[in-house]
């Protein structure tokens, strides 16, 4: 070998850009993922946010909802027990609907 070769050490040019390269590659897929990690965390926020205020205005004294909610409830009697329907809308516009049906406990 020629004294100019022994006294090289390292990476070639054409290996570094290629390093760089897979690096970026990785770095962009990540924060791909982290994003769509974060909306899909947004919008499951959303729907338990929606299910536990629907949850709240399906009982017999329902809680004041938060502003910019919109709520439609109603309330039927049937030997004895209350049926309450309540649909909901969130200020992001996620709808949702739920029954629930209050019975006196028997002694």
């Amino acid at each position: 070998m020629s004294d100019t070769l022994k006294k090289e050490s390292g990476f070639s040019m054409v290996e570094a850009l290629l390093a760089m390269v897979l690096l970026v590659m990785v770095v962009m897929a990540l924060a791909g993922l982290q994003r769509a990690l974060a909306a899909r965390f947004a919008t499951l926020n959303q729907y338990r946010l929606l299910w536990h205020h629907l949850w709240n205005q399906a009982q017999l004294q329902p809680p004041e909802l938060p502003e910019g909610w919109q709520v439609k409830r109603m309330q039927t009697t049937q030997t004895g027990c209350v049926s309450i329907t309540v649909k909901s809308i969130s200020p992001l516009g996620r709808q949702g609907q739920l029954t629930r049906l209050h019975c006196p406990v028997s002694k």
